[in-house]
């Protein structure tokens, strides 16, 4: 399986779980949680020290 496959199927994950999280902010209050995707670590951080 070459790098760019395996990109491809990583996008594919990613795109699926920004899906479900929709799915479930929908069901929830999201003032007290909120979920989503973050691209990098640093990005994760920001989030949290909010």
């Amino acid at each position: 399986m070459s790098t760019m496959d395996l990109r491809a199927i990583e996008e594919k994950k990613i795109d699926c779980a920004r899906k479900f999280f929709d799915e479930i902010n929908q069901k929830i209050d999201s003032k007290q949680v909120k979920y989503d995707v973050v691209t990098s670590y640093g990005k994760l951080m920001e989030i949290v020290r909010m």
